[in-house]
């Protein structure tokens, strides 16, 4: 059976336990349980493990799958059941002798990670398991209450968060002179808006430091030439819309260094930052991916607002004097 030109063992959620009478029948005309799907990067195992299937893992099991094998990331069934948080498909291969400590990414095993999410109880008293130290405890605590306190964030727009320059000197990064932005509310903002012949973009700095780059009636805050002339010079800047995308565009000293997401897997290179921010975790902890953008954007820059601030502070209109954004051509 084929969809399109995609033989039907390479759709995602084919390997699912809704699926399983045609599994079976895979299996019984001498299917591969083992065998490489080269379309999703993994085998079958890996598939069912993220879907929780605990009825597919258990036929493929049967039929000889390998509890441990590898994907192209170069990790286990074990690793994408915790990831995705699939309790039952956790217990089902631990039961069939998969290795929660194998180091998988960045030396980080299947258990480790999990010792970090509500699954921890199903790992916490295996033989062998590390000993999280109150140090790293207490931090991945501090990421995880902040990651909370952004739980009721709805703006929709885009929004940027600057470290290690101060407001007036990102004003004038873009071209602009301090003084003649001078922070304004309500009507006085809506009007610098509409009378500039440029395209603008709003610059705030919230009460514990960093600079807040605000979507305004113009170019976008993570727009190439605003962020490039932000963090030139020195300074980090990460953007997004927080609300309604994943991703996240991250910006150091005039360069873009990273567009992570927050459900693509993380790789030995990823750095500690999205790890304590949760990036691919697809459910073993229950933060959203809203609250993980919002994190690493305040883990990177040490800015930090509340929607209460976003609404009520002074804001300059800072226009983007660029012949690409100009309005008039």
């Amino acid at each position: 059976m084929t969809v399109g030109d995609i033989e039907w063992s390479e759709i995602t959620g084919a390997w699912s336990d809704t699926n399983l009478r045609e599994i079976r029948e895979r299996l019984a005309e001498g299917f591969d349980p083992g065998q490489w799907l080269p379309w999703l990067d993994s085998t079958p195992l890996h598939q069912a493990a993220q879907e929780g299937a605990v009825r597919v893992i258990g036929l493929l099991l049967a039929a000889g799958a390998q509890v441990d094998s590898t994907d192209g990331d170069g990790v286990t069934p074990l690793w994408e059941a915790v990831r995705h948080g699939q309790d039952d498909a956790v217990r089902l291969l631990l039961a069939a002798g998969a290795d929660p400590w194998r180091p998988c990414i960045a030396g980080r095993s299947p258990g480790l990670q999990a010792l970090f999410t509500e699954l921890a109880g199903l790992f916490s008293d295996l033989p062998g398991a590390p000993r999280i130290g109150p140090k790293l405890r207490e931090i991945q605590e501090t990421v995880d209450d902040m990651m909370f306190s952004y739980e009721d964030y709805h703006e929709e727009f885009c929004i940027s968060f600057v470290g290690g320059v101060a407001e007036e000197e990102v004003v004038r990064r873009l071209g602009a002179v301090p003084e003649h932005c001078p922070p304004v509310m309500g009507g006085e903002l809506r009007r610098a808006e509409h009378e500039s012949p440029f395209e603008t973009v709003r610059i705030a700095s919230p009460p514990g430091g960093g600079v807040v780059l605000f979507q305004s009636e113009g170019i976008l805050p993570v727009h190439d030439s605003v962020a490039r002339r932000v963090t030139s010079g020195g300074g980090v800047l990460a953007g997004g819309f927080p609300l309604t995308s994943g991703s996240i565009d991250i910006w150091r000293d005039g360069v873009s260094v990273a567009r992570p997401s927050v459900h693509e897997q993380l790789g030995d290179d990823s750095p500690f930052e999205l790890w304590m921010c949760r990036f691919g975790d697809c459910g073993a902890h229950p933060s959203t991916a809203t609250e993980r953008v919002l994190a690493l954007m305040t883990l990177l820059t040490a800015t930090y607002v509340t929607e209460e601030w976003l609404w009520n502070t002074p804001t300059r209109v800072v226009p983007i004097e660029l012949r690409q954004t100009s309005r008039g051509g």
